[in-house]
């Protein structure tokens, strides 16, 4: 049987398919990035409140949350990678078709924080996860790139959005962007199922070797075979080791000619049978890549949790180790809040991300509060990704270079996104406002892509994936919570600066529970102390 494994990765298609991977992921991540720039046109549009827009920031993460994980540890084992982003960016179009039309704020609501999201959360984990498929000794470049160009979608997509909006009003702009997010649809058609790459693979390789076979049958080739041995032009004489052609042309080796006919023969049986491996498909194991980071709001190590749901035996097949709820609750595995670690560091990153993720969100109304003009919101809204897309690549090397512990730089982080924050009631010209976006990138990044690290290093690589499921869980519903509560903040104080000093004081209380971790390493790490009786 043909499988995933049987071509060659890190090169041929695997490069088309990167291509692909990283129109999605500019697609998609550039597109959450504007969504601050929606919330303002939606307030003239409407003419609603904040806290009325800003549900829509609380339903999209839950919404997403409770998609990737079915989506990432079933659904790309069981439909395919290709079939689920084809499905992501048809629901992403519909979403942005039903924003465009939209009667009221409602409708918005339910188009991008229910049916965009459901998208996004069938998009970006796959076009993630196939990476790992195609890709071996190149897997992190690779992986890299796709997620560079997110950042890059995440600094242009809210200029080119704007400019949009200037030309054809908000709805206008909606409907092309929706446009936009259906070469999603197109791209995925590119991510070809391994499996189908294999047998095209071996195809072209059967090929190539009846090509030289066939350079066997020349009369040079006959000649020269025959001119290096007597031995050979005495099975010509005799006969009996050559078959004649017809015309008096060359002798043929018999040898030769029975391995062109079975190898032809193979080549008719693996066509015959194709369809029905193909309906095999899901069945075949499959290797998922190890990386980091795969969105800007929900950044994890998903393809990992493919590796709960599924164990091998003996016969080396995949099978199915439980049911569908047994699989999903051995993922959330609450027993691992037990380890002090897990526990400490779940309620780290889930308020932390308040104002990591958040944060983003809100610097376009932020800005708008601060009268400044739709091209220079449009810009310190792109310099954001900019800063934190530099910022990542300069971070990786540092961190490799273990000059201090992974959960220090997160700590950082969250002290200087704090500190940024808690900044904005500084805040006075463009220029000002300039200056905030780039410290915000450059500092709220680090959470995001060290977590993953961070979770290996307090719970070691065969656990990760029962923590990454709790931390989705809990963000999840921490963002969901506090989204609406900022809007609600907003329309009270008749400001966003309050908000900004909770959301500050949230992410630097996250920073200061960092501490605690060497005290409670000691105690994971301390025997159990027993007295015995005499």
């Amino acid at each position: 049987m043909v499988t995933g494994e049987d071509f060659q990765r890190d090169a041929g298609w695997s490069w088309v398919v990167l291509l692909a991977s990283m129109t999605t992921c500019y697609l998609e991540m550039g597109t959450f990035r504007c969504f601050g720039i929606y919330m303002n046109a939606y307030l003239d549009e409407f003419n609603t409140s904040v806290t009325v827009v800003s549900l829509i920031s609380g339903v999209f993460p839950i919404t997403f949350c409770i998609a990737v994980l079915p989506v990432t540890v079933f659904g790309t084992e069981r439909f395919g990678c290709r079939a689920l982003v084809v499905y992501g960016g048809f629901a992403l179009f519909v979403g942005y078709i039903l924003s465009s039309i939209a009667p009221n704020i409602e409708v918005v609501m339910l188009a991008q924080g229910v049916i965009a999201a459901s998208g996004a959360a069938c998009t970006n984990p796959p076009s993630l996860i196939i990476l790992g498929r195609y890709f071996d000794k190149r897997r992190g470049f690779a992986n890299g790139l796709a997620l560079a160009a997110g950042s890059l979608g995440g600094m242009l997509t809210p200029i080119v959005f704007t400019k949009l909006m200037e030309e054809y009003s908000v709805r206008g702009a909606l409907l092309i962007q929706a446009a936009l997010l259906f070469n999603i649809v197109v791209a995925a058609s590119l991510f070809r199922p391994t499996e189908l790459t294999a047998k095209l693979y071996q195809y072209e390789q059967q090929k190539k070797k009846r090509k030289e076979q066939r350079e066997l049958l020349k009369p040079h080739g006959i000649a020269d075979k025959a001119s290096n041995g007597s031995l050979l032009m005495k099975e010509v004489q005799n006969g009996s080791g050559y078959i004649g052609m017809k015309d008096n042309g060359p002798l043929v080796p018999k040898q030769i000619h029975s391995v062109e006919h079975n190898s032809t023969r193979e080549v008719s049986n693996s066509r015959s049978s194709f369809l029905k491996r193909r309906m095999e498909h899901h069945h075949s194991t499959s290797t998922v890549s190890q990386f980091s980071s795969i969105h800007s709001i929900m950044s994890s190590s998903l393809a990992d949790l493919q590796l709960a749901s599924k164990t091998k035996d003996s016969g080396n097949k995949s099978v199915v180790k439980c049911s569908f709820l047994n699989t999903f609750l051995k993922i959330m595995d609450i027993r691992m809040l037990k380890n002090k670690l897990v526990a400490l560091f779940t309620i780290v990153f889930c308020t932390g991300s308040i104002g990591a993720c958040l944060g983003v969100i809100f610097v376009a109304p932020l800005a708008r509060d601060q009268n400044l003009t739709k091209d220079e919101i449009a810009i310190t809204t792109a310099l954001v990704s900019g800063s934190e897309f530099v910022f990542r690549i300069l971070l990786g090397i540092f961190a490799d270079m273990n000059v201090i512990e992974r959960y220090r730089i997160v700590q950082i982080s969250l002290f200087g996104t704090g500190a940024v924050l808690l900044s904005s009631v500084m805040i006075a010209s463009f220029w000002q406002f300039t200056v905030f976006s780039i410290l915000y990138g450059l500092f709220s990044g680090p959470l995001l892509s060290m977590y993953a690290p961070v979770c290996v290093d307090f719970v070691g690589l065969e656990k990760f994936h029962r923590v990454v499921g709790i931390l989705l869980f809990f963000q999840g519903m921490f963002l969901g919570g506090f989204g609406p509560t900022i809007g609600v903040m907003r329309d009270s104080f008749g400001s966003y600066i309050p908000a900004f000093q909770m959301m500050s004081s949230v992410t630097i209380l996250a920073g200061c529970l960092l501490f605690f971790v060497p005290c409670l390493r000691k105690l994971e790490s301390a025997p159990d102390i027993v007295i015995e009786s005499e």
